[in-house]
């Protein structure tokens, strides 16, 4: 067994999760959110799955069931 001192194995400790902690807020600053509004929440009329598609605008097509339907679409 390794012999540490306990003086030594909580300044790794707390590096390490200062430097997790650093890694974390970078990484949520450069995530790209995409804005949620009526435009971009669609539901299939035929399985029933709602999903996010913010690329078309008119026609849209469902990620579960693959059945192309339009926004207005019952």
């Amino acid at each position: 067994m390794i012999k540490i001192p306990i003086d030594l194995a909580t300044t790794f400790y707390l590096i390490i999760s200062v430097i997790i902690l650093f890694m974390w807020i970078v990484f949520e600053k450069k995530r790209k959110y995409i804005e949620i509004n009526e435009n971009t929440l669609w539901k299939c009329p035929l399985c029933f799955y709602e999903y996010i598609d913010s690329k078309n605008k008119d026609i849209s097509r469902c990620p579960r069931c693959k059945a192309l339907h339009k926004k207005d679409e019952k």
